[in-house]
């Protein structure tokens, strides 16, 4: 994501301990999956699993000090730059799932995050995604030191 940055290679830097998150902390969060959320045939739609994984990172995020929308009154948006999600096995109307998102990189203007969803231990979906740090006009933006430093 060299074209994102801003200040050249030492924005790049990983961050060796900073509020949004470290390199391998992780979060879970359980779903009960309702059935508004499901298609036709009483599956998840494959687009609410990117809600699961966006409260989760959320969740996360709050666990480490920070309100999104306290960022974002700040200036400090994170919008995604990319995302893959892999489906393994069905969740269904009902289920019981535990969403665990895990900080795999931080950098002064991104975020790679893996999750994992499973339900009574069985992995039933992998994705990642990259978020990148912008500004209210969309421009790419260093984070702010209150989240790359160690609080």
């Amino acid at each position: 994501m060299a074209e994102m940055n801003p200040q050249g290679a030492q924005a790049q830097r990983e961050a060796p301990g900073c509020g949004i998150g470290s390199a391998g902390q992780s979060h879970a969060c359980d779903f009960r999956v309702r059935y508004a959320e499901t298609d036709a045939m009483g599956y998840l739609h494959h687009a609410k699993y990117w809600e699961y994984f966006e409260h989760a990172r959320t969740e996360l995020l709050r666990n480490n000090g920070f309100r999104y929308r306290d960022l974002e009154s700040e200036g400090v948006l994170f919008v995604v730059y990319k995302a893959a999600c892999r489906y393994l096995g069905p969740i269904r109307y009902d289920d019981l799932v535990t969403v665990r998102v895990t900080v795999d990189r931080v950098t002064r203007t991104r975020v790679d995050h893996s999750y994992v969803v499973e339900r009574d231990g069985a992995r039933l979906t992998e994705a990642t995604s990259t978020l990148a740090c912008v500004g209210v006009d969309g421009t790419p933006r260093l984070m702010p030191d209150s989240l790359w430093g160690a609080r």
